[in-house]
């Protein structure tokens, strides 16, 4: 065994605002073999659901908003310490700010995802990258 340390490689994908930007990037990273698990803030219908879910490696995971948070944070420390875990991908910046010290505390890239007029856009930090650079594996 090598001295390197095992690679994570699961994005959490915390919707709240919108999916459209996050189920796009989603199917990018299926076809670049990378687990996608969405919680989804809310409801999800079943008609929205049979859209997302059929490709291999994104789970939908839909959250009734009274436990949202609960739920979120039992999820991130539970794929944290089973070392599955990676990224944090969020659509909104006040669950940034409170995700963003468990992210430095433990090594994972927090990027931020920003829904434009045409497509979406990744930010790690204050800087606006393409998905390539983020999610290497």
């Amino acid at each position: 065994m090598s001295g390197r340390p095992r690679r994570r490689g699961e994005v959490l994908s915390v919707v709240e605002r919108g999916w459209r930007g996050a189920r796009e990037c989603s199917l990018i990273l299926s076809r670049m073999g990378i687990p996608v698990t969405h919680v989804i803030k809310g409801y999800l219908n079943a008609e929205l659901r049979a859209m997302i879910q059929p490709y291999p490696g994104v789970r939908l995971v839909s959250v009734p908003r009274v436990v949202f948070r609960t739920w979120l944070w039992w999820l991130l420390v539970w794929r944290t310490l089973t070392g599955r875990l990676q990224w944090l991908l969020v659509d909104h910046d006040r669950t940034r700010r409170e995700i963003s010290w468990w992210c430095r505390a433990f090594g994972l890239t927090l990027v931020s995802i920003r829904e434009t007029d045409h497509r979406y856009e990744l930010w790690v930090g204050s800087q606006r990258v393409p998905v390539a650079a983020v999610f290497q594996v």
